[in-house]
């Protein structure tokens, strides 16, 4: 079980959570530093000089649908809807807020929406998970996706209900993870001590 003391913001306080964030680092970004020399360049220089993001049609969409298909996760497994940043264990600049939380805090849930179908999770959303389950604790993630189609006047939803899939732990991954956020730890202090 993940220890109280361990859940420091939630997303619904948008202020307080997002300053929690700035703190240390996130699924999002350690996912995307992950993903290569220019990532992890991207990713330090949004770390040194953070740029507030413009919530665009995509992104409202996804806020807008993400209860629905958090409800359809909490009827189809019992996952818990989550609005908490959460503390690693082993170090508390580890952080993340995955979408869903287990009762016991052995599984996570990851909601998106997407504009492609898709049948299995993209490489950025499993380095996601992965970190995830990591500072959680939990061996799994249910990824849950919904198609995102356009209509006259916005989006609506492609299928009747969310497509899902189970993503265990790997913790090779993990470690490889690990090692990309204390490199952005430590070059992002480097930075403040010049």
């Amino acid at each position: 079980m993940i220890h109280p003391n361990r859940f420091i913001a939630r997303s619904s306080d948008r202020d307080l959570w997002l300053e929690a964030r700035t703190h240390g680092v996130t699924a999002t970004a350690v996912a995307k530093a992950a993903s290569g020399p220019a990532g992890f360049r991207d990713q330090l220089e949004a770390q040194r000089n953070p740029v507030d993001v413009e919530v665009n049609a995509f992104m409202a969409w996804g806020t807008f649908m993400e209860p629905v298909i958090a409800q359809w996760v909490k009827d189809e497994t019992g996952i818990m809807p989550n609005e908490w940043l959460i503390a690693s264990e082993h170090d508390s600049r580890f952080l993340a807020t995955p979408d869903g939380l287990s009762l016991d805090h052995m599984a996570i849930a990851e909601i998106k929406t997407m504009g492609t179908p898709r049948e299995k999770p993209p490489l950025d959303h499993v380095r996601q998970m992965q970190w995830q389950m990591f500072v959680t604790g939990a061996d799994q993630c249910l990824y849950a996706w919904q198609l995102r189609v356009e209509v006259p006047g916005g989006f609506a939803p492609g299928w009747i209900e969310p497509r899902s899939t189970w993503i265990e732990r790997d913790e090779k991954m993990i470690a490889e993870l690990v090692k990309v956020a204390e490199r952005l730890i430590k070059e992002g202090n480097n930075n403040e001590n010049r």
